[in-house]
């Protein structure tokens, strides 16, 4: 994999971002860490991923439209299906295996939720992300002709767009209570969900690029770029904000942007962004140490966290991670002891396997992530 071009500081928080994910499935963390990293784990890879849109338009202009949403089918849609069909005949195998959770009525589960574009585990997060990233698109062309106001007319509609969602959202979960057990509906549920995902994830997305956007501005106008000077100042402001948000998040309980359970919404959207922004400027202020070997690895997992994101729960990864520190830990009687214990070998023997499938799928089947072999 190339990485000349990378923007290190983004891949570091990819990296974060994906072992949180890990960190969060697993299943014997403390409620108070669970609600501080869901608070705005998976919001970090939307507003990444806006940013990323915002250098890329401020270093090579703004790409045709069409190139770019064919772009995302390739990179973003077809490792939805690939992967969905993969991890169904997965599972397949698991339950002829075991017997265990459910046999064909989960599989034709799966099958609705993948067609549906609810995605079935973690596989919500790419349909979301290729919506979210369209439709920012599809709303800047849209006022393409105002010219120097399409940025905020763009803006204005993602927060209408997303308050509307969060309103639609409480009125479908509510007929989703008296009518949760009808088959259409229950279809109907699926399809509606995956549809409000979509601009609650765009709001994010355009969070991100409008970072990127002041950045730019700040710079500008500044005698003073960006360098090594600032370092001290994005570790601090960026502990400071994931210090913040532990704190917040718990006021607002576990939240769950998969499902659109998100709380109380100004403070979920308040520690989504600050985590997320909190995380970046703390990785931006590593970003000169990236080859240190703990940061390389991280920037490892950051570049391939689309792989450990559709894998580690349904290709079993972070199951046998499980099984592997349930044996280490068997005979240890302190409790708190042996779960911290536990949680961390889970971890270690998660990422251990990730590394295995993760050059595996680079260097013998990059078509699954809608790439040419290198």
């Amino acid at each position: 994999m190339n990485t000349k071009n990378r923007i290190k500081y983004l891949d570091l928080a990819r990296g974060i971002g994906i072992l949180l994910v890990i960190l969060g499935h697993i299943s014997m963390i403390s409620n108070d860490l669970r609600i501080y990293i869901v608070s705005f784990h998976i919001p970090l890879f939307f507003v990444v991923s806006g940013l990323l849109t915002g250098i890329s338009e401020h270093k090579n202009g703004e790409k045709n439209l069409k190139a770019v949403i064919d772009n995302k089918k390739r990179t973003i849609l077809l490792p939805y299906f690939i992967f969905s069909i993969l991890d169904i005949l997965i599972y397949i195998v698991y339950y002829l295996l075991t017997g265990r959770d459910g046999g064909f009525p989960t599989v034709l589960s799966d099958v609705i939720q993948t067609i549906t574009f609810y995605g079935f585990s973690v596989l919500w997060f790419l349909p979301a992300l290729f919506g979210a990233e369209v439709l920012f698109l599809l709303l800047r062309r849209f006022f393409y002709r105002t010219g120097q106001k399409r940025l905020l007319m763009t803006v204005i509609s993602v927060l209408l767009l997303f308050f509307l969602a969060i309103m639609l959202n409480h009125s479908l979960e509510a007929a989703n209570a008296v009518h949760g057990t009808e088959t259409a509906f229950s279809v109907f549920h699926l399809i509606a969900v995956a549809l409000l995902r979509i601009p609650v994830c765009c709001f994010f997305f355009t969070a991100g690029y409008l970072t990127d956007h002041f950045w730019e501005k700040s710079v500008s106008l500044s005698p003073v770029r960006f360098s090594a000077m600032t370092m001290p100042a994005d570790l601090f402001i960026g502990a400071d904000l994931l210090i913040f948000v532990f704190f917040m998040a718990r006021l607002n309980g576990v939240t769950d942007l998969h499902f659109l359970v998100l709380g109380n919404i100004f403070l979920y959207v308040l520690t989504a962004y600050a985590g997320s922004l909190g995380v970046i400027l703390f990785c931006k202020g590593l970003e000169n140490a990236a080859s240190f070997p703990p940061l390389r690895l991280l920037g490892y997992y950051g570049r391939n966290s689309l792989i450990v994101m559709v894998t580690h729960l349904n290709f079993y990864v972070l199951l046998a991670g499980e099984i592997g520190g349930q044996h280490f830990t068997k005979h240890m009687t302190d409790g708190d002891t042996k779960n911290t214990v536990f949680i961390l070998l889970s971890f270690i023997f998660t990422l251990i396997g990730e590394v295995f499938l993760i050059e595996i799928i680079n260097r013998f089947f990059p078509f699954l992530l809608g790439k040419r072999k290198l």
